[in-house]
């Protein structure tokens, strides 16, 4: 297992899903931290900014911690982006849940 770390908040925390359309002109790294069922849940979003369409599209992933100790790795949607920050958490709450309950 791997030791955990903060997540810097000026980078992504992982490559733009495929999905994700090309020409961003700025990307902003969110994480949000969560316990269920005795485990951490880190829930990582980066919002991909579109100034020509001004909008931002947000993508998730998610990973699971216990006691410091990866035990999920970071886990990426590579199927759906959203269209507001809220609706990328709510998602990525409900994929970090699932890990855990897989677990």
């Amino acid at each position: 297992m791997t030791k955990a770390v903060k997540p810097d908040a000026e980078e992504p925390y992982f490559e733009a899903p495929a999905h994700i359309p090309s020409g961003s002109n700025h990307q902003i790294p969110h994480s949000h931290r969560l316990v269920y069922r005795d485990h951490d849940v880190i829930v990582h979003l980066t919002g991909y900014e579109y100034e020509t369409f001004g909008e931002t599209l947000w993508a998730v992933g998610a990973e699971v911690v216990k006691d410091q100790e990866i035990i999920v790795p970071v886990r990426v949607d590579q199927t759906q982006y959203f269209n507001s920050y809220d609706e990328a958490l709510a998602h990525g709450t409900s994929l970090g849940k699932r890990l855990v309950d897989e677990f």
